[in-house]
């Protein structure tokens, strides 16, 4: 009886070294075809970047001549910078915010155009039953370091785990206030694609972003996802997220299309007659999105003034202007609520219609109602 048990022992045990050896070979070749789908994604995004009209002499290139320091604006900018004292640079009290309620977001009914306002440029869009998340920044601090850099005037409405699932990220450019690591990280499990422009599959790459879920884009390229039709579009900017890495990766706005829906979203730019041929060939949109603040005479080539974006919102065939990139961190030395002021008045005086949302609050835009100046009680 004892050499029946130790005979079946052993042949239970060389079961168990075969199904074993086997199941390794398994995970070796499945790792292995990961890891070459990886490495063929990124030599395909190299090869993108080297064959862009975009990309000459090793960087990317704005479509027109924008230098990020404007000429001569060097010594007025320190003069105001640490000889003048700032007049409101952050909010004295605490500012409105909305929570965002995950039940809210889960079952959206067909062809609504919905959308909550994150804080600075980060905006959850719903359009054609899916939901759409731009430039996702939730971290306390814009910065390489969680110990330094500007720190948010407002706690984030929502916390990454506690969104729905997301169909599309859309990321604008590489620069921190747009796009952060842990947050990319923890989106990654729970999103289905992020669409970014050249240059930028490679950083979520490395963030364990897994390549078949990147979808990487030169400015007039498109690309559809179900009903969704995005394209991504020229801006006026730049890169850079390290000492060594200026302009190696591209910037742009995005133009999406739905079954009857279109929205328009900047991201960072200098004003430039390129919205006109935007807003020609894709245009008219039901709304856009537009960053309205962190702006200087120091920076105006590649960061508007609000003036500009409504004329922007002009340009590009705009219903609704919904405006973007202001009170949340600071990144300029104008008054914290200067950047809403000035482009209400702009809009006024040309009759563009606009919104001025909560932080998180629900939109729907076919059903607007007037918001309050919230900003002016904080």
């Amino acid at each position: 009886m004892k050499i029946i048990n130790s005979r079946w022992t052993r042949r239970e045990f060389i079961r168990f070294s075969i199904t074993a050896m086997l199941q390794a070979m398994f995970f070796s070749w499945t790792s292995s075809a990961r890891a070459v789908a990886n490495s063929c994604s990124r030599l395909d995004w190299e090869k993108q970047i080297l064959t862009s009209p975009q990309f000459k002499e090793g960087r990317f290139v704005n479509p027109v001549n924008a230098p990020v320091i404007a000429e001569g604006s060097t010594l007025p900018y320190i003069k105001k910078r640490f000889f003048t004292t700032r007049i409101d640079p952050a909010p004295a009290g605490e500012l409105p915010v909305r929570k965002i309620k995950k039940e809210e977001w889960v079952s959206i009914r067909e062809n609504e155009l919905q959308f909550a306002w994150l804080g600075h440029s980060s905006t959850l869009i719903t359009m054609d039953e899916k939901l759409i998340l731009v430039d996702p920044v939730f971290e306390e601090r814009v910065s390489p370091f969680s110990w330094i850099g500007p720190r948010r005037f407002h706690p984030a409405p929502v916390a990454v785990d506690e969104l729905p699932k997301i169909d599309v990220v859309l990321i604008t450019h590489d620069h921190y206030d747009h796009l952060e690591e842990p947050t990319i990280r923890q989106l990654k499990d729970q999103t289905d694609f992020f669409v970014v422009p050249l240059g930028i599959g490679g950083l979520l790459s490395d963030w364990g972003v897994p390549s078949n879920k990147i979808v990487v884009l030169d400015w007039w390229e498109a690309h559809k996802i179900d009903s969704l039709n995005i394209t991504a579009t020229p801006a006026v900017h730049y890169a850079r997220r390290g000492l060594f890495d200026g302009d190696k990766r591209l910037w742009c706005s995005f133009a999406v299309h739905g079954r009857e829906k279109k929205v328009f979203i900047s991201g960072d730019s200098g004003y430039f007659d390129g919205f006109k041929k935007i807003g020609d060939q894709l245009g008219p949109f039901d709304a856009t999105f537009l960053k309205i603040g962190s702006y200087d005479e120091m920076w105006k080539q590649i960061h508007m003034l609000p003036e500009q974006a409504v004329q922007q919102h002009i340009d590009l065939g705009g219903h609704i202007l919904v405006p973007l990139h202001w009170a949340t961190f600071d990144l300029a030395l104008h008054p914290w609520y200067e950047p809403v002021e000035r482009m209400m008045a702009a809009a006024r005086e040309k009759n563009v219609k606009f919104i001025t949302p909560f932080i998180g609050e629900h939109i729907d835009l076919n059903r607007i109602t007037d918001t309050p100046q919230w900003w002016k009680s904080s």
